[in-house]
């Protein structure tokens, strides 16, 4: 069994990275959390942060429901969030290890179904790539003109800062820095 993603996430200036995640309701909910507290690190709107929030936990919630049995505990994800600045992108990607099925409780399932709707709806690009070994959701966001002025800003900022370059080192989260 994996560790909370609280504190398994590698957190990093400019990336999310989480591997093995279970496939629960409760490990993804950590995920939220990782992303939320690394979004609002980084030069975006808010209403771009709130796009990025909404999309990816749906991109993971999808994973967990309809990747997996619901009794099957071996069920894993990967979870990535990029921040591109020289770009001007923000890159995240959701990949599961099992194969589609529909939800299992009919009556839910009546006002539910639109989750891919909503992603392609909050995010600048979508692609979905199925196979046998699993589905890969890529999102991406690109920033807003007045976030790009704003990167410029943060960029000249980083280029004196000692953890630039291969220095950089992956800090792990604790669940006492989740909030």
């Amino acid at each position: 069994m994996s560790s909370a993603p609280e504190e398994s996430a590698l957190l990093f200036p400019d990336e999310i990275r989480s591997s093995g995640v279970r496939a629960d309701p409760t490990e993804i909910a950590g995920l939220r959390v990782v992303t939320r507290r690394w979004l609002a690190k980084l030069p975006l709107s808010e209403d771009q942060r709130q796009d990025i929030l909404l999309a990816s936990y749906e991109a993971l919630a999808n994973a967990v429901e309809h990747a997996y049995a619901p009794d099957d505990a071996h069920g894993t994800l990967d979870y990535e969030a990029t921040y591109l600045p020289n770009e001007g992108e923000v890159v995240v990607r959701v990949v599961d290890h099992g194969s589609w099925h529909d939800a299992v409780d009919s009556d839910a399932r009546r006002s539910r179904g639109h989750g891919l709707t909503l992603i392609r709806n909050l995010a600048s690009d979508v692609q979905v790539s199925a196979g046998p070994k699993g589905t890969v959701v890529e999102m991406r966001w690109v920033l807003e003109e007045t976030d790009r002025a704003e990167n410029d800003r943060v960029g000249d900022d980083r280029a004196g800062d000692d953890r630039a370059g291969d220095d950089r080192a992956g800090d792990e989260l604790s669940s006492h820095d989740a909030s």
